[in-house]
């Protein structure tokens, strides 16, 4: 059967697609008219790239080197990247702070059910316990910044692992339009076990208690659990869209997102893009809140929203509830990785979130 599309053509960068749903005629005795009983989302041929902007039309940067950190300015705003922890740890814009803890590596999620199966038949937290401490343990053995033009600085922080002295680089390239372009790679350094996770999490004032993104959704979805929830743009209050188990576990994620917002009663706050997707999640508490608790009511509210953006989380699992593994082809073995996403801060004057996402880095 031939579906005759009309319509405007697609913004350029912007993508489009068809949703086509199957739906009930009729009421029956098991659901009423309009009903959907099927439906299917095709992705249509792309529209052109948005045009880049030159980066000699941008504004220039300054940068300024202290024995703590590499601070980064430009017209409203400011970027801080620690010498010690080699991690972001300020995005000012318009003298407001959007970052509430330094955006750090991360290679762990608190263990699911499926993690640790019947009579731990799985057992992946202790067999995976080395990349709990990946993050927080690394060393830092360098950071450098790098002028790359008048309007834009390159600050690279280096580091080994405990995990068999593996190796993880993270780049920081600050714009004179304020996007901050974060590139995170990394290479194991000998015999370990599957990633439980490979991103970098962070977490914003409470007052960005918003959540809107265009990816999967609206339900959390996970890399083998993600064909029933269509690519759309979804938003929602942050503890709406966290999922709450009979036992605290990871929950919340998103796959497949283009890009993700972080903000306040008036629609101003963080907005990170995707190069080209991430995994996300966002949480009223913290990691250590959601691992130590044993009932959901022990789950506290806390003055901050921590923030995962990820590159991809190993699947959930679940062909059986005693041990089964999810499957190899959705499990992030140890080998090198890298991904990239650009933060910058928002506030509706630039014009639609969707519009500031899909604007493209400048290029020389």
């Amino acid at each position: 059967m031939l579906i005759p599309l009309q319509g405007p053509a697609p913004k350029p960068g912007k993508e489009s697609f068809l949703n086509v749903r199957y739906v009930l005629k009729a009421d029956t005795l098991w659901a009423k008219q309009g009903h959907a009983v099927a439906w299917e989302q095709i992705a249509l041929p792309p529209a052109p790239e948005a045009p880049p902007a030159a980066l000699a039309s941008l504004a220039p940067v300054d940068l300024q080197e202290s024995s703590e950190a590499f601070t980064i300015s430009g017209p409203g705003f400011s970027v801080a990247i620690g010498r010690a922890s080699g991690a972001l740890e300020s995005l000012r814009s318009c003298n407001r702070e959007l970052l509430a803890k330094p955006l750090l590596p991360n290679f762990w999620r608190v263990p699911l059910d499926n993690d640790i199966g019947f009579l731990l038949l799985n057992d992946m937290p202790k067999r995976c316990a080395v990349w709990k401490t990946a993050g927080p343990e690394r060393r830092v053995t360098a950071v450098r910044a790098e002028r790359i033009a008048a309007q834009a600085v390159r600050v690279t922080a280096e580091s080994v692992l405990p995990a068999a002295s593996s190796s993880y680089a993270t780049s920081y390239t600050v714009y004179g339009t304020g996007d901050v372009l974060v590139e995170a790679r990394f290479t194991p350094g000998g015999d370990l076990p599957e990633l439980t996770r490979f991103g970098m999490q962070t977490a914003v004032p409470a007052a960005l208690r918003t959540m809107t993104w265009l990816g999967r959704g609206p339900h959390e979805n996970y890399w083998d659990r993600n064909s029933g929830a269509p690519v759309g743009r979804y938003s929602g209050r942050v503890h709406e869209l966290v999922h709450d188990y009979v036992r605290p576990q990871e929950n919340g994620n998103r796959t497949d997102v283009r890009w993700i917002a972080l903000t306040d009663a008036d629609g101003a706050g963080l907005l990170a893009v995707g190069l080209p997707h991430l995994s996300v999640s966002a949480w009223p508490y913290t990691m250590q809140d959601l691992e130590s608790a044993t009932h959901t009511n022990e789950l506290p509210r806390r003055d901050t929203i921590t923030l995962n953006l990820d590159y991809r989380q190993t699947g959930v699992g679940g062909d059986d509830g005693w041990g089964a593994r999810p499957h190899a082809e959705y499990t992030l073995d140890p080998k090198p990785y890298a991904y990239r996403f650009r933060l910058r801060a928002y506030a509706p004057a630039m014009g639609p979130l969707d519009d500031v996402a899909r604007r493209p880095l400048p290029t020389p």
